[in-house]
């Protein structure tokens, strides 16, 4: 009874103390949150003004995943047609002429997530892309030739319609 008798005001203080913490940190708290909403909120308006800035734009974007980027950067970037863009990720660095905070979201924010290299296109001011994983490794493992999938490519650029 008298070991409990002493947790008593240990066991008070930490209540209080569970209880005051959260209450005091609440305004940080709330601060934050608006900030942090208005912050999106301007980067969304940003972002989909650098969409409609770069309306038509075409990406094709690869990673330096084991052998792949050699085999990218030979057969198939110096034959993409010249309304392409590479967008190469180097683990998390983007290599791309645009803006990188812009590209890093576009690359980041895909739908079709089944894997790279991924097609993107401008349309109305929307970013609609396509996965090419399967096509590309079923390319590349049968040693079919490289420029039937520049064909497929450049046609699966065509195709790309907005699902929105």
């Amino acid at each position: 009874m008298k070991e409990t008798l002493k947790e008593i005001p240990t066991r008070l203080f930490l209540l209080i103390i569970g209880i005051l913490l959260p209450v005091l940190f609440l305004p940080i708290i709330l601060v934050y949150l608006a900030f942090d909403f208005f912050q999106r909120k301007r980067f969304k308006k940003r972002y989909h003004n650098y969409l409609l800035s770069i309306e038509g734009k075409k990406f094709f974007c690869y990673t330096n995943r084991k052998n792949n980027h050699h085999y990218i950067e030979k057969n198939i970037i110096p034959n993409l047609s010249g309304d392409i863009e590479p967008v190469f990720l180097e683990g998390k660095i983007l290599r791309s002429k645009y803006i990188q905070e812009y590209i890093s979201h576009l690359a980041a924010s895909v739908s079709d997530r089944k894997g790279y290299p991924y097609l993107i296109k401008i349309s109305n001011g929307k970013a609609i892309d396509k996965s090419m994983n399967n096509e590309f490794y079923n390319f590349k493992s049968q040693n079919k030739n490289p420029e039937d999938l520049l064909i497929l490519i450049n046609s699966s650029f065509d195709n790309l319609k907005s699902t929105l």
